[in-house]
């Protein structure tokens, strides 16, 4: 009995060793900013940014393990979804046959066999498919919809012709449309974050211009203060009670722009957080849009990249939280 329990104990434990990280679990262990950034001690910054540095690179490593595993099935595959694109693609055995044989082609048979193509997975002529790409966005756009109704209203009418592939091309026009939906929001959220850590960046370069400015006197004091052979307590004294006024005015610094920055970077984390779903669904629907077009199983392996590249990023802003905190506490 107590074998067993043990048996089972070592396969639990193996199952969660072996399981991966999903993004929400790195982002739970993402340290957490320590209190008084102006006034905390050089150990407790170096503790934080250590850690912040540390999981990012676990991170990292992950999500190229992940890409190596994707691209490692790719490869794997590679083969088959040749043979079953060729396939799909309209083209004749005799046609595929020479294509795999290396024979060459003349421009004219290329050109056909080209067209041929387009018409079996788009039902559009190879001359319109180069008129589409000269139309501006508004005339692509009304064209799409257009050729989506026609595709519709043909489906309607001839319920089992092309039922297949219709419903192919249906499937992968609707996986597109939400995929652009999805990473246009993704987008505009992260760049919305660096417009504004951009924004607050600037100001702050110009206020530390300034403060720079205003501390070049007491600089010179400083450096005027006998501090070698001959000095006394009053030259310690001296040059305490303006290393003081110096932090001070850093202080101040730092004061005005680390709450600002922190507020940013809890936004960040907000922002990415609730986005973890959008990022692992656009992996997801570039999957099924992969497994559609080459025939091939939807993959199983490597998922979850996108996500954890966010909260990487996330973890770029977390490291900027000692950004204005002009000089070391020990």
């Amino acid at each position: 009995m107590k074998n067993f329990v043990l048996t089972i104990i070592t396969l639990c434990l193996t199952q969660v060793l072996s399981a991966q990280t999903t993004a929400a679990g790195y982002m739970k262990k993402a340290p957490g900013v320590p209190a008084d950034i102006c006034k905390s001690k050089g150990g407790i910054q170096d503790a934080f940014e250590g850690s912040v540095k540390e999981l990012s690179s676990v991170i990292h490593e992950d999500a190229q393990n992940r890409s190596e595993e994707t691209e490692k099935y790719m490869k794997g595959n590679e083969e088959q979804m040749k043979s079953n694109m060729m396939k799909n693609s309209g083209m004749s055995d005799e046609d595929i046959k020479r294509l795999q044989n290396g024979e060459e082609m003349t421009d004219a048979e290329v050109q056909a066999m080209a067209n041929k193509m387009m018409q079996q997975q788009t039902n559009i002529s190879l001359d319109e498919a180069k008129n589409l790409s000269n139309k501006s966005e508004a005339e692509k756009e009304a064209w799409a919809q257009g050729y989506t109704a026609e595709q519709m209203a043909a489906a309607q009418a001839n319920p089992g012709q092309n039922q297949g592939v219709n419903q192919t091309n249906m499937m992968l026009y609707e996986l597109v449309s939400e995929q652009s939906t999805l990473r246009s929001k993704v987008s505009e959220m992260e760049n919305q974050l660096r417009q504004q850590y951009k924004a607050l960046d600037q100001e702050a370069e110009v206020a530390k211009a300034a403060l720079e400015n205003s501390l070049k006197p007491l600089y010179t004091e400083l450096n005027s203060i006998n501090d070698g052979e001959g000095s006394t307590q009053a030259d310690v004294d001296h040059a305490e009670r303006v290393i003081k006024q110096i932090h001070e005015k850093q202080d101040a610094f730092c004061l005005k722009f680390t709450p600002r920055m922190l507020e940013f970077i809890a936004q960040s984390k907000e922002s990415y957080t609730k986005a973890l779903p959008d990022y692992d669904r656009l992996e997801e629907i570039q999957f099924q849009v992969t497994a559609a077009q080459t025939g091939t199983a939807l993959m199983t392996t490597g998922k979850g990249m996108y996500s954890i590249q966010a909260v990487e990023q996330y973890l770029g802003y977390l490291m900027e939280a000692y950004r204005y905190k002009l000089y070391r506490t020990e």
